[in-house]
């Protein structure tokens, strides 16, 4: 939290802790499923600075294979 770093995970229990305490300082949930890590690196590749640019005004956001869903 003092270094405000954005946590990146596919485990949905940071959700939990996100929502009731505000930890991490910022969220980016992977929700696509089993994927091949190539594909996940291409994702992020064409997704990271709609990424960054979301996370400059939002604390918490879900990606999946077809769209970052935003949540307030």
């Amino acid at each position: 939290m003092r270094e405000q770093r954005v946590v990146i995970t596919k485990d949905a229990d940071f959700v939990e802790t996100f929502l009731l305490h505000q930890i991490p300082y910022k969220l980016l949930l992977v929700s696509t499923g089993n994927i091949k890590n190539s594909e996940l690196e291409s994702l992020f590749q064409a997704s990271f600075q709609q990424i960054i640019d979301l996370l400059q005004d939002c604390n918490y956001l879900e990606l999946g294979r077809e769209e970052i869903i935003v949540h307030q």
